[in-house]
Order: C-alpha cells, then sequence, then structure tokens
C-alpha cells in the first residue's frame, strides 16, 4: 500500500485497463487487475478510487495490482509519457505528471523484485 497520499496520487495516474475486460475479483481488488494474480494486504499496492459512469450516475472502484505488475506499469507509463512530453524532454523535473509517475516507481519498487519476462 502506498505510504503517503503523493504516492497514492502517482498510481491514480497509471492508466488501466478496461473495466469489461475485467473480472469480478481484479475489479474487486481481490486480484491484480493487470495479470488476475491473487493478492494479500502485504502484496497489494493500491492504484487510487476510480470512477466509472453508470446508468444513474458514477461508482468508485478501487482497482490494486501485485507489486511486479504496478513497477512494470508504473515503468512502461513512465517512459511512453518522456517520450512524449515537450516539457519532459526540455526539463522533467518541471512536469508534475512525469514526476508521479517515478513516485509510483519508486513506491512500487519497495519489496518487489520484478522477475525477469519469461517471453523475452
Amino acid at each position: 500500500m502506498p505510504s503517503d497520499t503523493a504516492s497514492a496520487n502517482a498510481f491514480a495516474l497509471l492508466p488501466l485497463p478496461e473495466v469489461s475486460a475485467l473480472s469480478q475479483n481484479q475489479v474487486r481488488g481481490i486480484t491484480c487487475v493487470f495479470d488476475g494474480v491473487g493478492l494479500s494486504p502485504g502484496t497489494a499496492v493500491d492504484l487510487g478510487e476510480r470512477s466509472l459512469r453508470r446508468v444513474g450516475g458514477r461508482v468508485s472502484w478501487f482497482p490494486r495490482a501485485c507489486r511486479p505488475c504496478a513497477l512494470r506499469w508504473a515503468m512502461d507509463t513512465l517512459v511512453d509519457h518522456s517520450r512524449l512530453c515537450e516539457q519532459c524532454v526540455d526539463d522533467s523535473s518541471l512536469c508534475p505528471e512525469g514526476a508521479g509517475f517515478v513516485r509510483a516507481v519508486r513506491e512500487a519498487r519497495r519489496g518487489s523484485v520484478l522477475a525477469p519476462d519469461s517471453g523475452a
């Protein structure tokens, strides 16, 4: 779980898979939103409150991920963002969104060992 509000906000910036493609356990936060692996309080990373538009209004959901997926997703998002963001190309220290992705990577690294890709 993120240790501070800045980290929680950083994880909330990460894009997620479409909710319609997720299992009920992924939506409920029982399994990782990215790969469906079972989560426990010690292995889960809170990705922040998200809002969905439904008939009759909006509903909140609270996705979670395993640390390896949170790290991989945060790193990929940071790389993609920094290539396309003019501010990051000029001076990355002045981009709040880029700084948020860096915080997400750092938070996800805590206690995480990223396994090598089996397909590489």
